[in-house]
């Protein structure tokens, strides 16, 4: 049975009674329930938070790099924080969390059969060990977001639609905030001088300008959204009053373009990043949660 929905609605939820209506029927079955009125009962298990480590990439696989969602196995659950009544229904003979084998588990990994894309994505150690890739996966979700293969953090999947049209919508408003250590950026990288880059600007430690309006990255269509915060960590001195190369920003943002942030820093800012970190999505933060975990 359809209903039609009002195309702006974006927190409803269509239930139904044990068995849908015919065309006899009318729609009274039906209600609409916010997904946030939900009962816990209903939606536990539905988010997943993963602090993701460095190497694996969020989407799927692609150019010989893992993608995260293999992390999703049993052994990595972290239930630290729940108390024993919540903790049962995600153990091992609890019912919210569904797993399945890898589609290609139990395969001769460097046969033909199984296509060289997906052989490429594995890691030599994993080849080796048959049990690392025949583990068990969460099945059925989706990551809503993006984290690029060098950065670690926050990376939320999810098996809720309403979820995850919340988290990725362009007009989402939900703010990411991330810890970044930067280094002076020396010169344009070969892709950059391919985009047509000759030059960065000088280091600055200005950040006010990310405050403003009308940022915008080489060929980009539209410009950047304003930060809504943007400071140093650091003063750039160590213990001794020396200065140091490596500082360290706090940036919190409402928008995550690929790689917007590493460009933002060199192209407007004149820094290089080697370390970024998503520490929180909204209000889910990573304080307890171990890398990998």
């Amino acid at each position: 049975a359809a209903v039609k929905i009002p195309p702006l609605e974006k927190y409803i939820e269509i239930r139904s009674g044990d068995d849908p209506p015919d065309d006899t029927e009318e729609l009274k079955e039906f209600v609409f329930v916010p997904y946030a009125d939900r009962p816990w009962e209903e939606i536990q298990g539905d988010t997943i938070v993963l602090n993701k480590p460095v190497g694996y990439v969020s989407g799927q696989e692609e150019h010989q790099h893992v993608p995260a969602v293999r992390l999703l196995t049993r052994d990595r659950i972290h239930l630290d924080h729940l108390d024993y009544k919540k903790h049962q229904p995600f153990s091992k003979s609890g019912t919210a969390l569904h797993f399945d084998e890898w589609k290609f588990a139990g395969y001769n990994m460097m046969a033909n059969s199984v296509p060289r894309h997906i052989r490429e994505t594995l890691r030599d150690d994993e080849l080796r060990e048959k049990s690392k890739f025949n583990a068990e996966t969460l099945k059925g979700y989706a990551v809503a977001g993006r984290l690029d293969i060098d950065s670690t953090g926050v990376l939320i999947f999810t098996r809720a639609g309403i979820m995850a049209r919340r988290l990725i919508e362009p007009n989402t408003g939900i703010q990411k905030e991330y810890i970044v250590k930067v280094q002076p950026a020396i010169r344009p990288t070969p892709q950059e001088r391919e985009l047509g880059i000759r030059n960065l600007p000088a280091p600055t430690k200005d950040l006010s300008m990310l405050l403003r309006k009308g940022n915008r990255l080489l060929n980009e269509r539209f410009a950047l959204k304003p930060l809504k915060e943007a400071e140093w960590l650091d003063d750039g001195q160590n213990e001794r009053g020396a200065e140091v190369q490596t500082l360290t920003m706090r940036l919190v943002l409402v928008e995550g373009k690929k790689r917007q942030i590493r460009r933002m820093c060199r192209e407007l800012l004149g820094w290089h990043v080697v370390e970024l970190v998503r520490t929180s999505v909204g209000p889910v933060r990573v304080d307890s949660v171990p890398e990998g975990k």
